[in-house]
């Protein structure tokens, strides 16, 4: 069996070559096996075999959802029309509490233009274009820290000296983002970027650089960078998608919600899976995550790695007892006090006697 697991050779995405190591990561959909061939496997090949497979989950299943849409349409028309503005060019704000996929939905949209400015310029890495720039704020950062970011993910081996002044570090990172032709600059964490004078950066970014600015963050209305004072002018500038919680009390949102549950279901890359197990529990994974599509997903993947690391396994199908353990463990990223008990959950064996029976009912028919 001929498998490489991804190996990245950087640690962060807030440098170029990290960033691009993320974006075009595309870890192969793992080779389809009997448990029998599984086991059948020396031990190095099953360790290699399981990394490929969480690579797969965790780098390749993705499910799209109506903000990634929406961000998209609205990034397609800013990059098109922010070069034809000379000052108060607008940007875009991703905002919702902890655990609701911001990251992830910018990551997403920053391999949309990334991709497609390469589609249009097959030879940009050579040319030395680059069309996205990814920063990541800490607690308290400044304008200046922002600045010096840009500065250092565009011209990875300059040494910046720490008595620079901010004009200077604007001015260089103008030029930098004009040079490389930035399209999109992500600032991502931006609620804790501290108070006023990053946003009056922001500001002033916009009105000299082309480059549209991607603002993503927890409730960031609320927070004093862009709720209030000279924030509110960025936030005047900016469209604001919010992320939600997926409602089951309207047709639409029920539809939503089956559709990420089955997406996950038919991609696991678990040996002889049963598919429709997670749809028959889809209630109850709702419950359990809120209807947050980030939860959702780290309960897939909690789930996955634990029978993936129970070497005694004699197979892989998804049981209750294992389902109702991934949830209980995760209680405190869902819905605070949920009940959910062992006999709410399904049984991947009662699904394939469900198929078994419908399927004797279509032979009959």
């Amino acid at each position: 069996m001929n498998l490489t697991p991804l190996v990245f050779e950087h640690d962060r995405k807030t440098t170029l070559a990290g960033f691009r190591e993320a974006i075009y990561a595309d870890p192969p959909r793992p080779p389809s096996i009997t448990f029998a061939e599984y086991r059948a496997l020396n031990n190095h090949d099953r360790e290699l075999f399981d990394q490929v497979r969480e690579d797969f989950l965790r780098l390749k299943v993705r499910v799209e959802t109506p903000e990634q849409k929406q961000c998209a349409r609205i990034l397609t028309r800013l990059i098109a029309s922010n070069p034809r503005r000379k000052n108060s060019r607008r940007g875009l704000m991703i905002s919702a509490p902890m655990f609701y996929g911001k990251t992830e939905l910018a990551l997403l949209l920053a391999q949309f233009v990334e991709r497609k400015h390469a589609a249009r310029n097959p030879d940009y890495m050579r040319t030395g274009e680059v069309p996205v720039v990814w920063v990541e704020m800490t607690e308290h950062s400044t304008g200046k820290a922002l600045l010096a970011q840009i500065v250092e993910f565009l011209c990875p081996t300059i040494t910046l000296n720490r008595s620079i002044t901010t004009d200077r570090l604007k001015k260089m990172a103008v030029e930098l983002l004009h040079t490389h032709q930035t399209k999109l600059l992500v600032i991502d964490e931006a609620h804790k970027l501290g108070g006023a004078e990053p946003s009056s950066i922001i500001k002033a970014l916009q009105n000299e650089s082309s480059a549209t600015v991607l603002l993503v963050g927890i409730n960031l209305l609320a927070g004093r960078a862009f709720g209030s004072g000279d924030g509110q002018q960025v936030t005047m500038r900016c469209d604001l998608v919010e992320l939600r919680k997926v409602s089951l009390t309207h047709s639409d949102g029920m539809s939503q919600w089956l559709d990420w549950v089955i997406q996950f279901d038919r991609n696991l890359p678990l040996i002889e899976h049963t598919k429709g197990v997670l749809y028959k529990n889809a209630i109850s994974l709702h419950k359990a995550s809120g209807g947050q599509l980030a939860v959702l997903a780290l309960i897939v993947e909690r789930l996955v790695t634990s029978i993936l690391d129970d070497a005694g396994r004699t197979g892989e199908q998804i049981d209750r007892v294992r389902l109702h353990a991934v949830l209980s463990s995760l209680k405190r990223f869902g819905p605070k006090g949920h009940r959910l008990k062992l006999e709410d959950l399904v049984d991947a064996t009662v699904v394939k006697a469900d198929l078994a029976v419908t399927s004797n009912e279509v032979d009959v028919a």
